[in-house]
């Protein structure tokens, strides 16, 4: 029995060219490059089980029961040095150490790959970056304050960027977003340059006053019925 790669990769891999790519990476062999045995089938399934999300995890484990109730005994857990056994037609393989760490190894770029192009990687780069910002933020109001209060302006610089992540997370929409950019760009030069005081002291006291805005705006549009 075939199955068809450009068929078998939804759900388990991102692109068919992942799925190829893993089965390369395991010694397994495709028909024609473009389907699969069934004894390549569940091995690959059993590969991406080590390394797979929760959510496509469940998706593996359901069709190794699905193939074990349509066409062989296959238990999604019995494996030998991480290679299912098909009872009773496949020989055991027992694969050398430096195999072993080769297939483990590319497992584990597999699983950093897959963690590079997920939503959390662009969320904690988004929140590193908002906390330089929260720095530079906080300088500035301590140097126009009229007494040395730098925790005072680290409360300001973090209420004031997590509005600029929680415009980001429930408004997202290109012109604030693109207004938000010019205002971090001023506060850049505002912190590296020196400029008259009293500038400063004026883009702080309208960040502030547009925050207690966005705010109000974010309570009002989630209290609509």
């Amino acid at each position: 029995m075939r199955f068809k790669t450009k068929d078998v990769y939804k759900g388990i891999y991102s692109s068919h060219q992942r799925l190829k790519d893993a089965a390369t990476r395991m010694g397994l062999t495709l028909i024609n490059d473009e389907a699969l045995s069934l004894e390549t089938y569940v091995k690959l399934l059993q590969g991406r089980m080590r390394t797979a999300q929760p959510d496509v995890k469940q998706e593996v484990e359901k069709r190794l029961a699905a193939l074990n109730a349509s066409h062989f005994k296959v238990k999604p857990h019995s494996t030998l040095n991480g290679h299912v056994k098909l009872h009773d037609r496949q020989p055991e393989i027992h694969l050398i150490w430096y195999k072993r760490i080769t297939i483990r190894a590319a497992d584990f770029l597999e699983t950093v790959a897959d963690f590079a192009t997920s939503k959390a990687i662009v969320f904690l780069t988004l929140v590193a970056a908002l906390s330089i910002q929260v720095h530079h933020l906080a300088h500035l109001v301590n140097k126009v304050g009229l007494t040395d209060n730098l925790f005072l302006g680290y409360i300001f610089g973090s209420v004031s960027e997590l509005t600029a992540l929680m415009l980001t997370v429930h408004k997202a929409r290109k012109y604030m977003l693109i207004a938000f950019a010019l205002v971090q760009a001023w506060i850049n030069i505002l912190y590296y340059c020196e400029l008259p005081l009293l500038i400063t002291k004026l883009t702080l006291s309208l960040l502030i006053a547009f925050v207690i805005f966005s705010y109000s705006e974010i309570y009002t549009d989630s209290h609509k019925v």
